[in-house]
């Protein structure tokens, strides 16, 4: 059966896998990302990492690459990712080709995994899809007509970086008000320990958002009216790219997402006050159905789908 690498990385870290054509993760490893550390760094592990890999699957067709944007997909390059400050212009695909003389392809990490879920999950009953992912920060893939939709520069789909608020807190993107700034999970537990400090309450340096939402679990007002805040954000932020896009299908993964099922439940429950009837009525909402590995399975698909 065909086989090829798919690797994701994040602004947290790197997961990296073997993925057959019918989706089965053979074997896979992550590391943290350490972006203080430089691309140079974490493209060793990679190299590594893929070499053993190889050894045990002989049989590899290509790797395929997913990470957060802007990119420069075509000529392999990461130009200038916010969560990837030090990788700004590193020739990544270069890297890995001349490590392994195999077919290398870069695509976003939203665009990853709206392409994994796609293909080994949706293809056979949808066209049009809209995949939106949170975590470290917030990206979005899109589908039309069956097909990945990348844009003239590979960045459509940067559904992270639409301003829902002018007046809100500064991004990584160097505007103010994203939705990246206001709902991801970063953001969430900013937000958070900003107002604990505030209200004069002691923060723990090592609290993330766990922490927050089982705080919220507990009855803590403060981190209830977080996570509501934030999934109204959300679904705000949802509702202008469904009523462009029109898609058949919603799909919501990542880490926030997956692991805290309050969130994914709000949003579902908002999201729909925000929508035309017409763009309600036709969209189905779905979790994403292989969870935090749909980023290494989907830049896997991107090399599998060259042969359907």
């Amino acid at each position: 059966m065909r086989t090829a690498i798919g690797i994701d990385i994040g602004g947290t870290k790197v997961a990296i896998g073997a993925v057959q054509e019918d989706g089965e993760v053979l074997a896979s490893v992550q590391f943290p990302t350490e972006v203080e550390k430089g691309p140079d760094y974490a493209v060793t592990q990679i190299i590594s990492s893929v070499s053993e890999i190889i050894r045990n699957y002989q049989v590899i067709e290509g790797i395929g690459i997913g990470c957060p944007g802007p990119l420069d997909t075509k000529r392999g390059i990461v130009t200038n990712p916010p969560n990837l400050k030090t990788w700004h212009g590193y020739s990544l695909v270069q890297k890995i080709e001349s490590a392994f003389q195999l077919p290398v392809r870069l695509l976003n990490d939203a665009d990853a995994a709206a392409l994994g879920e796609y293909f080994f999950t949706y293809r056979k009953t949808y066209k049009h899809v809209l995949y939106v992912t949170v975590s470290t920060g917030i990206g979005g893939g899109i589908i039309i007509n069956g097909q990945l939709y990348e844009g003239s520069k590979s960045g459509a789909g940067e559904l992270g970086h639409s301003v829902i608020d002018p007046k809100g807190p500064l991004c990584g993107c160097g505007k103010s008000g994203c939705l990246e700034a206001l709902a991801s999970g970063t953001a969430i537990t900013r937000i958070w320990k900003e107002r604990l400090v505030q209200r004069g309450s002691q923060i723990e340096p090592t609290w993330s958002g766990k922490e927050l939402f089982a705080q919220a679990a507990e009855g803590d007002s403060l981190a209830k009216e977080v996570i509501e805040e934030a999934t109204t954000h959300f679904a705000l932020g949802l509702s202008q790219a469904i009523q462009t896009l029109n898609p058949e299908l919603l799909i919501l993964g990542g880490g926030v997402v997956i692991g805290q099922p309050a969130f994914y439940e709000q949003v579902k429950t908002k999201l729909p006050h925000y929508l035309l009837d017409q763009h309600k009525e036709s969209l189905q909402i779905e979790m994403a159905s292989h969870g935090t590995m749909a980023g290494v399975i989907g830049a896997a698909a991107s090399i599998l789908e060259t042969r359907k």
